[in-house]
């Protein structure tokens, strides 16, 4: 029998919040990886979700490392604690999670240069990241990522606080989930599922419906959370303290409703230029809000390894 090319590993860590999290590794079993890969995915969905990347690019040399957020995939523990985050630090809490992450990874692979690839809401998340943790980060992925003007936010949050008023933190918003979700969908037809924005392959899109760990409905909390970190990451990146030379890799998918259809992509490719980072790549992709999940999840696969091997020891 021969031994596997990939070793997996799942585990849980505590953060300096004492919450603990679901974690999975992916590594090379032919030894040390030339790279790695931390993965912060978006909203609704969970770590299984990029087990075909992961090992795509653990077979390629590189190690791969993903947590479930709070409320999210095992970290949540039980479907019905999916979408209950803690409604007064819950986005920090997923901020202490990344960064516990990435200090296990650098405490058993010290000398291994980390990228950070953040999906959708992830994608703020690795924004945010950078800007309040002093870390090393080799090369920043953005994908599936968008921008919120500032009238919307301040709509989103006086939504959110009405609703937390009336209902308390931890009911179910379907209100919101409509806004979120429904609103995508209507730019696609037909319409079998309210999850045909995400996807292009109808296979990938039936079995994200069929998935009962996404898509599912989120608490007033995390919506609360989510207008509070939007906004705490457009403060911190108004002068955002970090190395210049950082690669900086934006994906978006042309037929994508999250961010406008590849425009806000170009727009926060502005907001680093003007910020003059110096190493930019803006890439669109045919396809809807995920990438890794298109009918040509493959080819967008091979340009993110391509991308990582030119970058994997810049400075």
């Amino acid at each position: 029998m021969e031994a596997p090319i990939v070793k997996e590993q799942t585990y849980f860590l505590s953060s300096t919040s004492q919450e603990r999290f679901f974690v999975k590794s992916y590594l090379p079993s032919s030894g040390k990886p030339k790279g790695i890969l931390q993965i912060l995915y978006g909203m609704a969905e969970h770590h299984g979700r990029y087990h075909e990347l992961a090992l795509f690019l653990a077979e390629s040399g590189y190690g791969v490392f993903i947590n479930d957020h709070p409320g999210h995939g095992q970290t949540a523990g039980n479907l019905e604690r999916l979408g209950f985050i803690p409604d007064s630090r819950g986005w920090e809490i997923m901020l202490e999670n990344a960064r516990t992450l990435y200090t296990h990874i650098k405490k058993n692979q010290p000398e291994v240069p980390v990228f950070l690839l953040g999906h959708s809401m992830g994608s703020i998340l690795a924004r945010h990241f950078i800007a309040v943790y002093p870390v090393y980060i080799q090369g920043l992925v953005l994908s599936g990522t968008f921008e919120m003007p500032g009238g919307l936010l301040k709509a989103l949050g006086l939504v959110v606080r009405t609703q937390k008023l009336f209902y308390g933190p931890n009911k179910v918003s379907k209100w919101f989930n409509k806004i979120f979700f429904l609103s995508f969908n209507r730019h696609f037809k037909p319409r079998p599922t309210p999850f045909e924005w995400i996807s292009s392959s109808r296979e990938e899109v039936d079995e994200y419906a069929r998935d009962p760990y996404c898509g599912f409905d989120c608490s007033v909390a995390f919506y609360n959370n989510l207008a509070k970190g939007i906004t705490a990451m457009k403060k911190a990146h108004h002068n955002l303290k970090y190395r210049k030379t950082l690669p900086l890799l934006i994906m978006g998918g042309q037929d994508d409703p999250v961010g406008h259809f590849g425009k806000d992509a170009m727009k926060i490719h502005r907001e680093f230029y003007k910020q003059r980072f110096q190493n930019l790549k803006v890439k669109i992709f045919r396809g809807r809000h995920e990438m890794f999940h298109e009918t040509e999840k493959e080819k967008v696969f091979m340009y993110l390894l391509e991308w990582m091997n030119e970058h994997l020891h810049t400075r």
